[in-house]
C-alpha cells in the first residue's frame, strides 16, 4: 500500500493537468510557466533544505555515480538496439538522451518518500537528483545532441548555465552552510516553498502530455521505457553484487531513481534541437504510464 500511494498522488496531479487541457481550461503552453516556477522557486527551497540536513558520506556519492554509470550503459545499449533497426542518426541521439536521463526529482522523490518515512532517504533522491541529473544533462546534454547537429559544444556557456541555475545554487549553499547552526524558523517558508514543487511540476507534466505521437515512433519509444526502466536497475543490482555491497535503504533508494520514466527536461532539449520529437513526446508519455507497473514491481523485489 506504501507503494500505491506515492503512485496515485502522482497519478492525480498528472490527470489533473491533462484534464485541464483536455476541457481547455489551460493551454498546453502555460505548462511552462508552472514549471518555471516549480525549478525556479520550489525547488530550490526543497533542495536547499533537504541537502542541509542530510547526512552525506562517501558511500552515497559511490550510488549515485553507479546509478549515474548503469544509465550511460543502458543508453548504450539501447543505441545498439536501435542501430538493429536501423533508425536514423537523429532517433539514435535522441534514444541516448531519453534513456540516460530519468524524472529523479518530480517522480522518484515522491515514490522514495512513500516508502521510507526518514527525511534522510527523501534527501538522498535529492542529492542523486542534483548530481546525477540535473548537473550531468546540464553538462554532457549538449554535447549529446551535437553528435547529430554537429554544432561545437561551448563547455564554458554550460558551466555558467550550471552555475547561475537556482537549484544548483541551492544544492551549493545546502553544502557550504552544513556546518553552521541555522535557526529552525528560516527552514518553515522554504518547506512550503518546497511542498509546492512536486505538485506544481506534475500537473504541469500532465497539461503537457500527449499520447498521438506514438504511431510513428513505437519501437523507439519501447526500447527507449526498456532501457530507462527496467534495464538500468538491473545493471545497477548487477554492479552491487559484483562488488559485494549489501542492498541498504540507501542502495534501494538509489535503484529507484535509476529507475525513473524519461526526464522532462530531456525531451524538451531533443524537441528544441528538432531531433525525434514523437519519440520525445511518446517516452515522457508512456514512461509516465509504465511507472505504474514497473515501479511497485521493483519495490517488490528490492523489498
Amino acid at each position: 500500500m506504501f507503494v500505491f500511494m506515492p503512485l496515485f498522488s502522482i497519478f492525480v496531479f498528472l490527470a489533473g493537468g491533462y484534464l485541464a487541457k483536455l476541457t481547455k481550461i489551460l493551454k498546453q503552453k502555460q505548462a511552462r510557466s508552472f514549471l518555471d516556477f516549480a525549478i525556479i522557486f520550489a525547488l530550490p527551497c526543497l533542495i536547499f533544505d533537504k541537502i542541509y540536513h542530510l547526512d552525506l558520506d562517501f558511500s552515497l556519492v559511490f550510488l549515485i555515480l553507479t546509478g549515474l554509470f548503469s544509465s550511460v550503459f543502458s543508453s548504450f545499449v539501447a543505441v545498439l538496439l536501435g542501430k538493429i533497426f536501423s533508425f536514423s542518426k537523429n532517433t539514435l541521439v535522441s534514444m541516448f538522451l531519453l534513456s540516460c536521463f530519468g524524472n529523479t526529482i518530480f517522480v522518484g522523490v515522491p515514490v522514495v518518500s512513500g516508502l521510507f518515512k526518514d527525511p534522510q532517504f527523501s534527501s538522498e533522491a535529492i542529492f542523486y537528483d542534483a548530481i546525477a541529473t540535473t548537473i550531468a544533462i546540464s553538462l554532457f546534454g549538449p554535447f549529446i545532441l551535437s553528435f547529430a547537429n554537429k554544432n561545437r559544444v561551448n563547455f564554458k556557456e554550460n558551466i555558467k548555465k550550471i552555475a547561475t541555475f537556482p537549484p544548483f545554487l541551492a544544492l551549493i549553499l545546502g553544502l557550504i552552510l552544513k556546518p553552521i547552526s541555522l535557526p529552525e524558523f528560516i527552514f518553515e517558508p522554504l518547506r512550503l516553498f518546497g511542498a509546492c514543487a512536486t505538485p506544481t511540476a506534475l500537473f504541469a507534466i500532465g497539461l503537457s502530455l500527449a499520447f498521438t505521437a506514438i504511431k510513428s515512433s513505437y519501437q523507439a519509444t519501447i526500447i527507449v521505457i526498456f532501457a530507462k526502466m527496467l534495464l538500468t536497475p538491473l545493471v545497477f543490482i548487477f554492479l552491487l553484487k559484483l562488488f559485494s555491497l549489501n542492498l541498504t535503504k540507501s542502495s534501494i533508494v538509489a535503484i529507484i531513481e535509476s529507475a525513473v520514466p524519461t526526464m522532462t527536461l530531456a525531451g524538451a532539449m531533443v524537441m528544441k534541437a528538432k531531433l525525434d520529437s514523437n519519440l520525445a513526446v511518446s517516452a515522457i508519455a508512456f514512461g509516465i504510464l509504465f511507472s505504474f507497473i514497473s515501479m511497485p514491481s521493483l519495490i517488490f523485489i528490492l523489498l
